[in-house]
């Protein structure tokens, strides 16, 4: 099958992958805005003990866990969950990179090693996608603090990065027409969604170290910060 030639697509999915998505992402842009506003009006945490420890080392320490597995107990006794951790978060990466990357330069995206770069983290990203929300049904611990947008979100994630596989080597206008659907619909539901929790991470990480710093409780003697 011959990619797709861009000047044939039809008006709806131009202004899908145009206007659309855009405007999606500048709604979304502007959900955070406030919710970051938010955050920041409301008072900081503060210890009224006397300090036991190096609060900055403490933050330091505890922004860079992300990336120490080995730091982390319940990452250490499964490895495996780190790793597709990891590709997951790729995953989704490589996705938001594709539906941004492709509108401007669509030819470049038809090189076979870029469609083969973008196939395989479309893959691994369905894989983890589906592997968690199968875990996340099966297991009785999981399905205790699941919600209803677990289940949504994790479904349609592995549905998008489906698509994702099919749309990326330019050839079927449908796949494509899908992947964009989905990936604009995800702009404006996400700063909704359990999804948003990224834009906590960088509060919650900061007041994590500085609050447990200050008790001295950790970095761990040894660790490089």
């Amino acid at each position: 099958m011959e990619t797709i030639a861009w000047d044939s697509l039809g008006p709806i999915t131009k202004i899908l992958m145009n206007q659309l998505h855009y405007g999606a992402l500048l709604f979304m842009i502007l959900a955070y805005a406030v919710k970051i506003k938010q955050l920041l009006a409301k008072p900081a945490a503060s210890e009224g003990t006397p300090s036991r420890g190096d609060h900055d080392k403490a933050i330091r320490y505890a922004y860079l866990t992300l990336a120490m597995p080995w730091e982390i107990e319940s990452q250490k006794q499964h490895p495996v969950r780190y790793l597709e951790f990891v590709g997951f978060h790729l995953a989704m990466a490589a996705g938001i990179g594709f539906a941004f990357i492709t509108p401007m330069a669509h030819e470049a995206m038809k090189h076979p090693a870029v469609v083969a770069v973008f196939q395989t983290m479309f893959g691994i990203g369905f894989v983890t996608g589906f592997s968690r929300l199968v875990r996340r049904v099966g297991k009785t611990e999981m399905r205790a603090i699941s919600s209803p947008d677990d289940y949504f979100c994790l479904f349609l994630l592995a549905a998008w990065m489906l698509s994702g596989v099919l749309a990326a080597p330019l050839k079927d206008a449908n796949w494509l027409f899908a992947y964009f659907a989905l990936a604009t619909f995800f702009l404006v539901y996400v700063p909704f969604s359990k999804i948003s929790h990224y834009v906590m991470w960088p509060f919650i990480r900061y007041y994590v170290g500085k609050h447990f710093g200050h008790r001295g409780v950790f970095p761990k003697k040894g660790t490089i910060v």
